[in-house]
């Protein structure tokens, strides 16, 4: 059988659409619309799914001479949230750490905008072939960090970041990552608190953070220092517990 691709003359040509006519908004459209927009508002405070990654919460950050930081604030600053600074280095800074993870980070080439992978276990570093100890002088491929959520006593007393009263104290919360020295000088002092003196809680523990400048191999860092201060009361753990659920 032949196929003619030729056009059947008999066959009906192909109408033109006729070009889509503009309609215009009316009042019931309108009010559609609103009375959708209004049912749609939550009638509680709090309505739908959050997710851990919804919330944003406060940064603490020790200032070092180099860095976007150090654009604003002095070197050797604890900072609060990129925003102020809570102590020079020398006053304490106030502290209840309430609850920990260790994972371990990809040390990467600072400056890069590459962005490290990140390992809960060991097992899994090494599964990607990469390891944590020196070998032959060099940097290991990955490190260990503690990611640590600390409630922080307001130095300032009444102030809008520090939402949280106890007495006569105003609290906030912040995300603190120690990482290379700071993991070596203040994250291994949590986690050894964890399982000696703060066997019954982190967060019957009150910490004093201060920083120190100190040569690291051939540069000159700012460290934390940070020193188990005291026992919080019940009343106080029971208050910090709160905050987290």
């Amino acid at each position: 059988m032949i196929t003619s691709f030729k056009r059947n003359e008999g066959a009906a040509a192909t109408a033109t659409p006729e070009p889509e006519q503009f309609q215009p908004t009316t009042p019931d459209d309108i009010r559609d619309h609103e009375e959708a927009s209004l049912s749609s508002l939550p009638s509680r405070p709090l309505e739908g799914e959050f997710l851990p990654q919804d919330f944003v919460l406060p940064r603490l950050h020790l200032v070092q001479s180099v860095g976007p930081l150090s654009e604003t604030f002095q070197p050797g600053a604890i900072v609060y949230n990129k925003e102020i600074t809570l102590t020079d280095g020398t006053t304490p800074v106030s502290l209840t750490v309430l609850r920990i993870r260790k994972q371990y980070q990809e040390n990467l080439a600072y400056g890069g905008d590459e962005m490290p992978r990140v390992f809960d276990t060991l097992d899994e570093v090494r599964a990607v072939g990469g390891w944590i100890d020196w070998r032959d002088n060099q940097r290991p491929p990955y490190s260990p960090i503690l990611n640590a959520l600390v409630l922080v006593k307001s130095p300032f007393g009444d102030h809008p970041m520090f939402p949280h009263r106890h007495g006569d104290a105003a609290y906030g919360l912040a995300l603190w990552t120690l990482r290379s020295t700071a993991f070596t000088r203040a994250g291994k002092a949590i986690i050894t608190a964890s399982q000696f003196a703060l066997r019954d809680g982190l967060h019957r523990g009150e910490w004093a953070l201060t920083s120190r400048r100190e040569k690291i191999g051939l540069n000159f860092v700012h460290v934390p220092v940070l020193r188990h201060a005291a026992h919080n009361s019940d009343e106080f753990a029971a208050f910090a517990l709160s905050l987290v659920g």
